[in-house]
């Protein structure tokens, strides 16, 4: 946490030093907002807790100072805010919980805009279906759902946002039963560009394409309504860490796990590290209050687990056992690339590559170096017409680095990309790769855009799409991907 801080609070004396030579455009485009919106405008000057909360991001390098930030406490401050950016033509960013690596992307030197005061979680008097406000993060829902009998098909660890995950894509413990999270999405509260609020489902089926992966492109979502899926009272599941002598037997069993799991309510997490925390973590999930038989490939594993917090518990209680802050606070980055399947040669390249950077991450400022392997079954099955293209069942693996020195930067991210150019070349060597398994955007490096993230047609049907909804280009400034 101190990481994050320091920057923060020594940004925000450098802005109380030179205040005089802020912008006029940028004090005066912040004062009309405070003039126009119910919620609350804070400043760097005034170092309010407020201010360095919401600008606080998971990777110390995601994170700017911005001229102010607006608690927006509505659709119509959001559409107050969006009117006064886009005629004054001014820089800014939105956040929902804070996850996004790729700086820039949810934080600016000009308007930040938090939605941490729309956080309601409502569910329907049918129970099925939920709105849900973008200023949650996913454990927030878990816990207002937990003892309904019902959930939603959301994030797997503490801290991302609700916001980013859904318009991403979003992978899911509940994914290879219903989905990603936006097959699951019944409408979005969006604030177009213009400022105009209106509520987007399948009758409009292009913007309802477009918020399904396209991320924040087309304007502002306030809130998403979720169709509800069944809860049992208890699932099984949460963490074992291993040391480095069980990385074999993991691999073995993972690949196992994929190969012969036909149970969908069974899936796992296998991560796997080097640098200043080598080993492996193995994360179990069961929609169900008893260990299943399709983790019987687990139990060849002939080192002992240093932790388990594996137990029968409700689904609130494991989603806040799978922490990721342990490493939060750093500079960092997400990567990826997708495979059809996985292969004991693919895996064991994966490890090696953990090996590999972490015995250079000392000499470059580096920290962890983590590589997440996600088995799925055929999951592309619920796929809806979503910019995210995923009928073909990609299994997603994430790369996150962490490292010090900002002046390290470059060469992290450039080491990140080199990892996947070899990965994929083993996986084409092993026969689990091809041309049409896209990026997925939630881990992909700003590098990308447009057809390595949705593939040349999805992606110029973004492009007719953002120009139709968006034609002065307020969304371009703020960060994000292009199309």
């Amino acid at each position: 946490m101190l990481q994050v801080l320091l920057p923060v609070l020594v940004s925000a004396a450098s802005a109380a030093i030179l205040s005089s030579r802020q912008t006029l455009s940028g004090s005066t485009v912040c004062e009309q907002i405070a003039g126009s919106i119910n919620g609350t405008v804070y400043y760097p000057t005034t170092l309010s807790d407020n201010f360095v909360n919401d600008t606080e991001h998971y990777m110390s390098s995601s994170s700017e100072t911005p001229t102010c930030v607006v608690e927006v406490a509505s659709p119509e401050d959001v559409s107050s805010v969006l009117s006064i950016v886009g005629q004054t033509r001014t820089p800014f960013a939105i956040k929902s919980g804070g996850h996004a690596s790729n700086p820039g992307f949810s934080s600016t030197t000009g308007v930040f805009i938090s939605l941490v005061r729309i956080n309601q979680v409502t569910l329907s008097a049918d129970k099925s279906t939920v709105e849900v406000g973008l200023g949650n993060v996913w454990t927030d829902v878990y816990t207002a759902l937990d003892g309904s009998d019902v959930n939603v098909v959301g994030g797997r660890v503490i801290g991302p946002g609700v916001g980013g995950f859904s318009l991403g894509g979003g992978y899911s413990w509940l994914t290879d039963q219903y989905g990603l999270t936006c097959d699951t999405v019944q409408a979005f509260n969006l604030v177009l560009p213009n400022g105009t609020i209106t509520q987007v489902d399948s009758a409009q089926s292009d913007l309802f394409f477009a918020l399904k992966g396209g991320l924040n492109r087309f304007g502002i979502v306030t809130s998403i309504i979720f169709k509800t899926v069944p809860q049992t009272n208890d699932v099984y599941g949460g963490i074992k860490l291993y040391g480095t002598d069980a990385v074999p037997d993991l691999i073995t069993a993972t690949n196992t796990f994929q190969d012969q799991n036909t149970d969908p309510k069974a899936q796992v997490i296998l991560t796997l590290n080097g640098g200043s925390v080598p080993g492996a973590i193995l994360l179990l999930f069961y929609d169900g209050p008893e260990e299943p038989a399709a983790f019987a490939p687990y139990n060849n594993v002939s080192a002992a687990p240093l932790i388990s917090t594996v137990k029968s518990q409700s689904y609130a209680s494991f989603s806040t056992g799978t922490d990721s802050d342990l490493e939060a606070g750093y500079r960092g980055a997400f990567h990826t690339m997708m495979t059809t399947s996985l292969t004991t040669a693919f895996l064991t390249a994966v490890y090696n590559e953990t090996t590999f950077y972490g015995d250079l991450a000392l000499l470059n400022g580096g920290n962890l170096i983590s590589y997440d392997v996600e088995p799925f079954l055929n999951y592309g099955q619920y796929a809806t017409d979503s910019a995210f293209p995923h009928a073909n069942s990609p299994l997603p693996l994430n790369l996150y680095y962490s490292w010090t020195p900002e002046t390290e930067d470059e060469y992290w991210r450039g080491v990140m990309q080199q990892s996947i150019d070899h990965l994929i070349e083993v996986a084409k060597a092993e026969g689990i790769f091809t041309e049409d398994a896209y990026a997925y955007p939630n881990y992909a490096l700003s590098t990308y855009s447009g057809a390595q993230l949705y593939g040349p047609t999805n992606a110029a049907r973004l492009r007719e799409i953002q120009a139709t909804y968006d034609p002065n280009g307020v969304m371009t400034l703020a960060g994000g991907f292009t199309f």
